[in-house]
């Protein structure tokens, strides 16, 4: 619970303190007050990039398990046939 708090928070307070960091620069209208959009941009175009890239890897890992699966549960099938034929 305690780590839902604290990351709960940081995600309320960050973009807090960014927006007033953005306020004072516009307000003294300091180029530097373009450096924060163009920051925040590059994580929007960067972000869902990661994330694609992570779902992919994900679907290859879980398509190789499935398929592992399925063939040891085909393996298994055979080796009980051949138990049997034993007997």
């Amino acid at each position: 619970m305690t780590n839902v708090s604290v990351a709960l928070m940081t995600l309320m307070i960050i973009p807090l303190v960014l927006f007033f960091v953005e306020y004072l620069l516009a307000k003294k209208q300091s180029k530097l007050a373009v450096i924060l959009p163009v920051v925040v941009l590059c994580f929007a175009v960067l972000i869902p990039f990661i994330a694609i890239t992570s779902i992919i890897m994900f679907v290859i890992y879980f398509v190789v398990k499935y398929l592992d699966k399925e063939k040891q549960e085909k393996l298994s099938e055979i080796d009980k046939m051949n138990i049997q034929d034993l007997e």
